[in-house]
């Protein structure tokens, strides 16, 4: 007879011959069965959280940084609601988390019994598939997923809930480890050529997976074209690709569109973060585009010619030739040499302290916060390295969860640092709870505190949306025995810093405005 520990022990056996090697873990009453089986039973790294949000994203930045599926395990009730906004995140950066939900009998379901709410089909469209196990029915497998989307396993435990002898030990099959590529095709990289022989190209490369930025660079350095490379594709300040890479942000982008020196673009890797990328919907909606990513979301309402193997572009046959583009990059360098000359004339601005805290960084890995810090990197952070790492939860362009996913993806082999605005960190405040369990205690969790949502400042022109405050950070930190440190200029900063520590910043907010409308103004006056 199957019993509420056989089936927990059936789900859990099926996570390690998939080749899951880590779970967080958040106990309750409901899931005890996977409770036990997990203290020392299953060679699992288990992480053991209190709140079920911060286990998902922190799942999720294990899964980027191991390549391989990583489950949650919740309780039953609101408990699994807290997992949507990892699921959502996952869904679109194409991250694979398993979210197992310990459940009541089905018998109990609509009746509003006490931790009884209809968990099953609560992920809607963010998940690849659903398994609703219970005494009856027991098949379990995750061999056909794509993974492509999380997955959502339901368990149904019957009272009492432990309901027979906790095994000493197991016997576990061999494990079937699980694939994260996309297949190339033939066909795809002669379609892709046939773009280039009959295109000149603008290049914008956004979040790239690890192992592609290597052969990435080659590519692009072979390629040849204007490229505009967002900090998140690990390849801003490639030196191979110095000579083609634009720092203009979105105006060069415009003008090179605008004047016709590039006649197409070519999107690579995730959806980008620039703002230009909206045009493409109305003002640019000619442009002809390829897209080529990881998965199957381009990022626009219209259709353009999209391919998901970023292996079969790095095989496609490039030609690109365009004498155009040496006074393109002369203006471009122009308007970096003036955009250089404004974080001089305003050292106390956000984007003078983003440069300053860039080149502390140095060759370390570096994760951005949404959405400021990630757009302020992109400007303004020291073109001349490459970090050794670097991330960014791009994937839904939301703020939740971000601190969570730092620590998830972050690696005892360098310092690990991270870039978060006030608002963001304000979201994960309890994200530092895992970190007695991390192999690393290389953390530095930078802070840029301009007193709310200053995005929206320039976007509305209305208080309203800014979400105004006068929080500082420092009982955060002590809240957690971090190190704690204010840095008001660029002058305090300093890499002599323990390994765990917060550093907030906080910028001059009237020498931010000014930088950004003379930086306006400079284009506007642009012919």
């Amino acid at each position: 007879m199957t019993t509420n520990l056989k089936l927990a022990e059936k789900v859990l056996v099926e996570l390690l011959t998939t080749g899951v090697k880590e779970i967080c873990l958040c106990a309750g009453a409901r899931n005890s069965p996977f409770v036990l089986l997990l203290d020392g039973l299953f060679p699992f790294k288990v992480y053991h959280f209190f709140e079920e949000r911060s286990a998902g994203f922190f799942a999720l930045g294990r899964v980027a940084a191991t390549l391989r599926p990583v489950a949650v395990i919740t309780t039953s009730g609101t408990a699994v609601g807290e997992l949507l906004p990892a699921a959502i995140e996952g869904t679109y950066s194409s991250l694979p988390l398993i979210m197992i939900s310990a459940d009541r009998p089905k018998s109990y379901r609509g009746s509003g019994a006490p931790q009884t709410i209809d968990q099953v089909g609560i992920f809607s469209y963010y998940i690849e598939a659903t398994f609703d196990l219970d005494m009856e029915n027991t098949h379990f497998s995750l061999k056909s997923l794509s993974w492509r989307k999380p997955v959502h396993v339901n368990v149904c435990f019957q009272e009492p809930l432990l309901d027979s002898e906790v095994p000493t030990a197991l016997d576990f099959p061999k494990e079937r480890r699980v694939t994260f590529t996309r297949p190339q095709s033939e066909n795809d990289v002669v379609a892709i050529s046939s773009f280039f022989k009959t295109h000149r190209p603008l290049a914008i490369v956004g979040t790239l997976p690890e192992k592609s930025r290597e052969p990435m660079g080659k590519f692009l350095s072979h390629l040849g074209c204007p490229l505009y490379l967002e900090g998140p594709s690990g390849l801003r300040g490639h030196p191979a690709l110095k000579s083609c890479e634009l720092f203009g942000g979105d105006s060069i982008l415009r003008k090179i569109l605008r004047t016709q020196v590039c006649d197409s673009v070519v999107r690579i890797g995730g959806v980008p973060t620039t703002r230009v990328w909206r045009d493409f919907e109305d003002l640019l909606q000619e442009v002809p585009i390829l897209s080529v990513g990881y998965n199957h979301y381009t990022g626009l309402s219209r259709q353009v010619q999209h391919f998901t193997s970023i292996e079969s572009l790095v095989r496609a046959e490039v030609q690109v030739h365009n004498s155009a583009t040496v006074e393109l990059m002369a203006a471009d360098r122009k308007a970096h040499r003036f955009f250089e000359e404004l974080l001089k004339k305003y050292p106390l601005s956000e984007h003078a302290m983003v440069r300053a805290y860039s080149e502390c960084i140095k060759n370390d890995n570096v994760f951005l916060g949404n959405s400021l810090p990630v757009r302020e990197w992109d400007m303004a952070a020291s073109p001349d390295y490459c970090p050794k790492r670097i991330a960014a939860s791009r994937g839904a362009n939301g703020i939740d969860g971000q601190i969570s996913t730092f620590f998830g993806w972050a690696r005892p082999d360098a310092m690990n640092w991270a870039l978060f605005g006030d608002l963001t960190t304000m979201y994960d405040l309890s994200a530092p709870w895992v970190c007695s369990q991390m192999e690393t205690n290389n953390l530095r969790i930078g802070i840029i505190n301009n007193s709310g949502g200053r995005i929206f400042e320039r976007i509305f022109r209305k208080d309203i949306f800014i979400n105004a405050h006068d929080i500082e950070f420092s009982h955060w930190a002590k809240m957690w025995n971090w190190e704690y440190f204010l840095w008001q200029s660029p002058q305090e900063m300093t890499t002599d810093l323990p390994q765990r520590c917060m550093i907030e910043m906080r910028p001059n907010l009237e020498q931010t405005a000014t930088l950004l409308n003379e930086w306006d103004q400079y284009w506007k006056n642009d012919v």
